[in-house]
């Protein structure tokens, strides 16, 4: 989480480190902070916005970006090594069909909303489509964890 001055007027700004939705140079420069710290950070042009530039020329080709950086808070991701494993019941490393159903029969319990029978299968065929990437029925420790742990 960084505030940006001169994006979202201040407020601050929630992303998700090391999976790009920022520039490659704030992945890096973000690494191993804790909340409260602060840093300020000079990002060259080959890890941030390089020849192209960004934004109608709001910030110019080959710029070099400095940045002050205070972090307010790390949370982990739906998509955490620990949300994994909470998942993978028998701790093959792999989500089977019914290990995710398992889950999201709890998930839908925990949240008592009232929902159709049909919509868990839904979204349980939108998982797999959207994750099973080598289409092998199960849903492996890469295919699932967008950071891509080495512990997992």
């Amino acid at each position: 989480l960084f505030t940006s001055r001169t994006q979202n007027e201040g407020h601050p700004k929630w992303f998700v480190l090391g999976v790009g939705q920022v520039i490659k140079g704030l992945d890096i420069a973000m690494m191993n902070m804790c909340p409260g710290e602060k840093r300020k950070v000079i990002i060259p042009p080959s890890l941030a916005y390089g020849q192209q530039g960004y934004a109608q020329g709001k910030i110019p080709p080959n710029a070099t970006l400095i940045f002050e950086i205070e972090l307010y808070a790390v949370n982990k991701g739906p998509r955490s090594v620990e949300a994994f494993n909470q998942i993978d019941k028998d701790s093959d490393k792999k989500l089977s069909e019914l290990e995710i159903s398992q889950y999201l029969k709890e998930e839908f319990a925990r949240d008592g909303k009232k929902r159709h029978p049909s919509v868990h299968d839904e979204i349980l065929a939108d998982i797999f489509k959207k994750n099973d990437h080598d289409g092998d029925g199960f849903i492996s420790a890469k295919e699932y964890n967008v950071y891509q742990h080495d512990e997992l």
